[in-house]
């Protein structure tokens, strides 16, 4: 359950004094979900003016969690935007910090996994308590243990101010599993395991059957996504006016560009399976989890939404998806992900480019 949540000062606080309490989810989505979310954060600033670091919260998961330590600490989304494209960054926090996009997933695809599965102990309780845990958490029980490495992750978030440990009043707040419960824990709340922001964003990454668990305090964690792409629901209760929620791995509902999607969402749902037609088993997998994440985040929206706190939904078009491909870990793609997310996302909020 979520807990309320009270951040510090600095010129965050400042901009934020007298204007509404604003929240900020970023989803995961992998090297190509990333650049989406760059692409979308851009967009949101140019057309709304409002600086998306600036929020009280900033809620991330596995890429949305680095994106959301990025702007935790400053970062501007055309920052990221330029880093991306491999720019030099002369000012700010990622000046001279040096990081790449190419391989720092360990490539397209993951190593061969190891033998044995990944938690017995969660496919125990998992087995005595199906209706506690989602699907997704479920599998990654299941699933071999990964052998790939979340390390250049740490590297990058620990190159950033404050980053080997938590600074005081951050507003980021990190979403991950712990491997042996199978429960979500959000790392920067109070009563979560204390751990240095490098290692909750790694163990927010680090997807079952692809990289290792990370430790954190004493014990195993994995990817946030395991229970949900986004955790939008998590925000409920923190006293928060407006939140946008940027869900790479979702489907916008409405093609003729509104964020929201209102009633009628379910028919919206199956319009959109009509007209997407995947090519190929993986595309096919993808698209069937886009629409299962999509309807997750609609629920998580509606919590928030009967909480009387105004939510925004952003996730990519089927021109963003035709861009992106079935496999969001492939770097190649990500120049063209970024021009297509802001020009899609401004035109979700009706702002020209």
């Amino acid at each position: 359950m979520a807990t309320e949540v009270t951040t510090g000062g600095g010129p965050a606080a400042a901009q934020r004094a007298g204007g509404p309490r604003r929240g900020l989810v970023l989803g995961g989505g992998g090297m190509l979900g990333a650049a989406w979310t760059v692409g979308a954060l851009c967009a949101v600033e140019e057309a709304t003016g409002w600086r998306p670091g600036s929020a009280d919260v900033v809620l991330g998961t596995s890429a949305g969690a680095i994106l959301g330590a990025l702007l935790a600490v400053g970062v501007r989304p055309g920052e990221l935007r330029d880093h991306q494209h491999g720019l030099p960054i002369t000012t700010g926090p990622l000046a001279g910090v040096a990081f790449d996009y190419d391989t720092a997933a360990g490539g397209a695809l993951p190593l061969r996994p190891a033998p044995g599965i990944g938690s017995p102990g969660l496919l125990r309780d998992a087995v005595r308590h199906p209706r506690e845990y989602p699907f997704l958490t479920m599998v990654s029980a299941v699933v071999p243990p990964g052998r790939g490495s979340v390390a250049p992750v740490g590297d990058l978030v620990r190159a950033l101010p404050g980053g080997d440990g938590w600074p005081d009043g951050s507003p980021l707040r990190v979403v991950a599993v712990d491997y042996r419960s199978g429960r979500r824990v959000v790392f920067g709340d109070a009563g979560a395991p204390p751990a240095p922001m490098a290692d909750a964003v790694m163990a927010s990454c680090a997807i079952p059957g692809w990289f290792a668990p990370v430790e954190v305090a004493g014990g195993p964690y994995v990817d946030g996504g395991c229970w949900s792409a986004t955790n939008a629901d998590l925000m409920v209760g923190r006293g928060l006016d407006e939140i946008y929620v940027l869900a790479p791995m979702a489907l916008r509902l409405h093609p003729e560009g509104r964020a929201e999607p209102g009633r009628g969402a379910v028919a919206a749902l199956r319009e959109w399976r009509a007209r997407d037609r995947p090519r190929g088993m993986l595309a096919q997998l993808v698209s069937r989890y886009r629409r299962t994440v999509t309807r997750q985040m609609m629920r998580e929206a509606r919590l928030l939404r009967s909480s009387g706190t105004r939510v925004q939904l952003l996730a990519p078009t089927l021109a963003d998806l035709a861009v992106m491909g079935p496999n969001m870990m492939d770097p190649a793609r990500r120049p063209e992900v970024l021009d297509s997310a802001l020009r899609t996302t401004l035109g979700a909020l009706g702002a020209p480019r």
